[in-house]
């Protein structure tokens, strides 16, 4: 059995006095051992809005062939 999982997070906004994070997942399931690197790399990623579910945050991340993507639409 595969130990992969769709990995989720947020990260931050910058710019918007309302929101201060946003949350993300990956595409696929990305294995579970390298989760606490993503979540380094994730913490040094900020974002503007507008953003919309499905925008990339971040394309193959740590190499591993896996996007980062938006899961809420927030508006200016």
């Amino acid at each position: 059995m595969e130990n992969k999982e769709i990995f989720t997070s947020v990260v931050r906004i910058k710019g918007d006095p309302n929101n201060k994070v946003v949350s993300v997942k990956s595409t696929e399931p990305v294995d579970i051992s390298i989760w606490k690197e993503l979540s380094k790399v994730i913490g040094r990623i900020y974002v503007s809005t507008p953003i919309k579910v499905g925008d990339l945050i971040c394309k193959n991340i740590m190499n591993t062939g896996v996007d980062i993507v938006c899961t809420k639409t927030i508006e200016i």
